[in-house]
């Protein structure tokens, strides 16, 4: 192994998928009813708890994380003799790439003999863990950590994201939604659709009447954007909505079956912003998949 690669836990792996692959995560914080915790990964909160009190309006919030957290998980990898690969959450959404950017600068004037790249993934949840997983895979085939990093630069905006809420006050109140004022509210059954853009932003994309065709259209949409599915890893992250997820998993099974199938909840700070009842749907497409 040439170079360790490391995440920000917004990227929502599972724990199988962290010990599995001897995954580096940097836990993010985020605050519930006044309280501060750090979570790794999905299973390390009580997901269906978690939205339901959102549902209640319990109070949930997240911080920006400080780059001393990236350095004080990157520093033993440097002191073991190992170069980093950091994949990082959209700097669209997130202050975690200027963060990790900071302590590769720090680490690179305590470690000039080192070498710490940063990857902006343009992505957040599962999209950002599906580079994660191919970095791995790059690694594995026994690419070097800047050939890795260049394949992840070339792969992030054909990776689509496409999701639901069932309340864009979540999104709207982190600043984390462009454009989706008018829609506050979701009035008369109308479901926003929204999707990250090649600025690794979040974006209204359409709307659908009602939930049930709303995950339809999800799945629709699937069809028509992916991209070799039985090659690849396609995942689905919930908003403590599991079966609204099996729906969904069921619809992709019928046209165009992944090779492997991914879901889980929400990781918390992501959560925390996409509110109870999302739903978003992650896989790979053509370089133009975040402009369809």
């Amino acid at each position: 192994m040439s170079f360790a690669i490391v995440t920000d836990s917004l990227a929502g792996l599972p724990l199988d998928q962290i010990a599995r692959r001897g995954l580096v995560v940097v836990p993010l914080s985020f605050s519930f009813q006044g309280r501060e915790h750090l979570c790794l990964a999905p299973e390390g909160y009580d997901s269906a708890a978690f939205f339901q009190a959102m549902k209640q309006r319990a109070q949930v919030s997240t911080s920006m994380v400080p780059p001393q957290r990236f350095v004080e998980y990157m520093q033993p990898l440097l002191q073991s003799g190992l170069d980093v690969l950091m994949v990082s959450t959209s700097s669209g959404i997130s202050s975690s790439y200027h963060a990790a950017c900071s302590a590769a600068k720090q680490l690179a004037e305590a470690f000039p003999q080192r070498t710490v790249r940063v990857v902006d993934s343009l992505s957040a949840s599962l999209g950002q863990g599906l580079l994660v997983l191919r970095a791995f895979a790059l690694r594995q085939r026994g690419l070097g950590l800047e050939e890795t990093a260049q394949a992840l630069l070339s792969l992030r905006l054909r990776i689509a994201h496409l999701f639901t809420v069932d309340d864009l006050f979540y999104l709207s109140r982190g600043g984390r939604l462009s454009g989706g004022k008018a829609l506050l509210g979701t009035v008369l059954g109308i479901k926003p659709l929204l999707k990250g853009d090649d600025q690794g932003h979040i974006v209204l994309a359409g709307k659908a009447r009602g939930r049930a065709q709303a995950i339809k259209t999800l799945a629709q949409r699937y069809d028509a954007l992916v991209r070799y599915p039985g090659d690849q890893t396609v995942c689905i992250a919930h908003g403590g909505c599991p079966q609204d997820a099996r729906t969904l998993a069921g619809l992709l099974r019928q046209n165009n079956p992944p090779k492997h199938l991914l879901i889980a909840p929400f990781d918390p700070t992501c959560g925390s912003h996409a509110g109870p009842g999302s739903l978003a749907l992650f896989f790979e497409g053509d370089e133009d998949v975040r402009l369809a």
